[in-house]
């Protein structure tokens, strides 16, 4: 088991209590994120893929904001995977909750923040660096 996830250890099937397919699906996806995330370079394609799919409910926007309920969780879910930041996180979370906000590329705002001077001008430094990665400066 990927020692990297939070999940692991726990009961119930694939490590969630009281776990369902869908349950172990999240896990996996999860997990998955994890291990790829390693690699600057796979952190930003996750990054734009998570704001993409945020931004295509601009294609149907009265469905689109009712998608977003589900959306916002899973989103939010993946980016703390990404970056282990909770502001971020909330920050992610809260876009997507709000109508007319999916616009705004939250995840890769993330990794601009992580990976180039951007952050360090702004005084904002991963939570979880990892050590193999090295920063843009």
């Amino acid at each position: 088991r990927n020692q990297l996830s939070p999940m692991s250890g726990r009961s119930g099937a694939g490590g969630i209590p009281g776990g369902s397919g869908v349950a172990n699906a999240v896990q996996k996806v999860g997990e998955y994120v994890i291990t790829m995330s390693q690699d600057k370079w796979w952190k930003l394609f996750f990054s734009i893929i998570i704001d993409f799919i945020g931004i295509l409910s601009y294609i149907v926007p009265v469905l689109a904001e009712v998608l977003d309920v589900f959306w916002a969780p899973i989103s939010a879910l993946l980016i703390f995977q990404l970056y282990g930041n909770a502001l971020l996180t909330g920050v992610a979370f809260i876009e997507e909750a709000l109508p007319f906000t999916d616009i705004t590329p939250t995840a890769t705002i993330g990794w601009l923040i992580e990976y180039t001077k951007l952050g360090k001008w702004m005084g904002m430094q991963p939570l979880r660096p990892h050590p193999n990665v090295q920063r843009l400066d």
